[in-house]
């Protein structure tokens, strides 16, 4: 059942990020001197960090009390943002990356939304019985982390398109702060790429194993090739094989491999969906199966 001690962290945690948004774009802009100070912004994410971490060390020892942290779609996205967080927070006092947490906390808030909606009306627990728990937790971890690299690439990637867009039409230059140049948005985009390229080949190679096992093929049925999710997660894996080579392809370097790094998270977070949506439609499937009859 959902629990209101994991939805009000949840939601805090997105109104307090919101909240950061709102400061990063006026200290962008400078419309006035609070805005040219970091701490606020610092605060705001800090306790995102705190409440989050709050509502999964909560669901760790209280709701699931067992050594897999990770047992439902909320916990996934808690663990997405507790990592996300600090990752903001660390890109803000970077001066090479000045700007980079304005395109990165939207990302924040969607994943701190996407939980308030897993907890209070889309709860749903990871079917886990037919794994064991060492392929399970080596299986999530590798996943979400994955994730949060793709999130950082695809952050870069908006911000690449919009410092592009903004130097080709020099529009309004001087009436913004000096954003993070061109070159060191693509070698962000090129090492989050290449970590999350990592983290998904293991994800995709350790899932295999899973549902290829004898005993496991239930999760997916026997035609797990043709699912929405395998053929989502492959789609997503090309993506970024091509984007870690995009030095050298000369054709998919700059404004493509920006591209590139928003499409490879837009499709990783259709798996993410896809995993959600199987889960419901199998539990739905299952709850309409009679149950048989014990002989006396």
């Amino acid at each position: 059942m959902p629990e209101l001690s994991t939805s009000i962290p949840l939601i805090l945690a997105t109104l307090a990020c919101i909240a950061a948004m709102v400061l990063a774009v006026r200290r962008v802009r400078q419309l006035d001197e609070l805005a040219t100070t970091l701490w606020p912004i610092q605060a705001m994410l800090g306790l995102v960090t705190v409440l989050c971490l709050f509502a999964f060390v909560y669901r760790l020892t209280i709701v699931h009390k067992a050594w897999v942290p990770v047992q439902a779609h909320v916990d996934g996205l808690l663990l997405i943002s507790l990592l996300l967080a600090p990752a903001i927070l660390y890109t803000q006092s970077r001066p090479r990356l000045f700007g980079f947490s304005l395109f990165a906390m939207p990302l924040l808030a969607l994943i701190l939304a996407w939980g308030v909606c897993a907890t209070l009306w889309t709860y749903r627990p990871f079917n886990l019985d037919s794994f064991t728990q060492a392929w399970t937790v080596f299986h999530l971890a590798v996943t979400y982390v994955g994730l949060l690299c793709c999130a950082m690439g695809a952050a870069g990637g908006a911000m690449y398109l919009f410092v592009q867009g903004r130097l080709k039409s020099k529009a309004g230059l001087g009436q913004v702060n000096p954003m993070a140049s061109l070159e060191t948005l693509e070698t962000l985009i090129l090492r989050a790429a290449t970590l999350g390229f990592v983290l998904l080949t293991l994800s995709l190679i350790s899932g295999l194993v899973m549902v290829t096992q004898s005993d496991h093929t239930s999760s997916l049925g026997k035609a797990w090739w043709s699912s929405p999710k395998v053929w989502l997660a492959a789609a997503a894996w090309i993506v970024y094989a091509v984007l870690i080579n995009v030095r050298s392809f000369s054709t998919v370097r700059g404004r493509r491999a920006a591209w590139l790094a928003i499409a490879g998270l837009v499709l990783v977070l259709a798996t993410y969906g896809a995993v959600e949506a199987l889960d419901r439609t199998q539990q739905d499937d299952t709850s309409n199966v009679p149950h048989a009859v014990e002989a006396d």
